[in-house]
């Protein structure tokens, strides 16, 4: 059984993301880089036009720069798109806003409560004793 409750824990983890300062970052810390407009021109040669997030894990940094290993790049449009740790690197003059991501418990244990809340309903609702049964299979229709 515990291994079943761990398995449920790793696969429903939430996680929030909270701003942090570009200074304190730490390397291989999983952030999310809001662009400026002229970062998201800067950044068009390695990721192509209309960029405004990239998320990913921070790989290395500098006095001027940081390099993400990417994971997911958002366009102007909303479109996401998945990408598999291909480096970027960005001038901190581009970055508008940083954010780590972290674990969040109480919303992991709040989502497996529901579950397990909802688990436990439909097997009480399927027990013996709460369906109505009618001996002869009831009466015919419109009688």
């Amino acid at each position: 059984m515990k291994p079943f409750i761990v398995a449920a824990v790793l696969l429903c983890s939430c996680y929030t993301y909270r701003n942090t300062p570009v200074e304190s970052a730490t390397l291989l810390a999983p952030v999310r880089v809001e662009l400026t407009d002229s970062g998201s021109q800067e950044l068009t040669k390695q990721v192509g036009p209309r960029s405004v997030m990239l998320e990913g894990v921070l790989a290395a940094r500098s006095d001027s720069d940081l390099t993400f290993g990417v994971t997911a790049l958002t366009r102007t449009n909303g479109v996401e798109e998945t990408w598999h740790g291909e480096r970027v690197t960005v001038a901190l003059s581009s970055v508008s806003r940083m954010q780590r991501r972290k674990f969040s418990a109480m919303n992991t244990g709040l989502f497996i409560a529901g579950l397990v809340a909802g688990g436990f309903l439909v097997k009480l609702g399927a027990d013996d004793g709460n369906v109505v049964r009618i001996p002869g299979g009831g009466p015919a229709p419109g009688q």
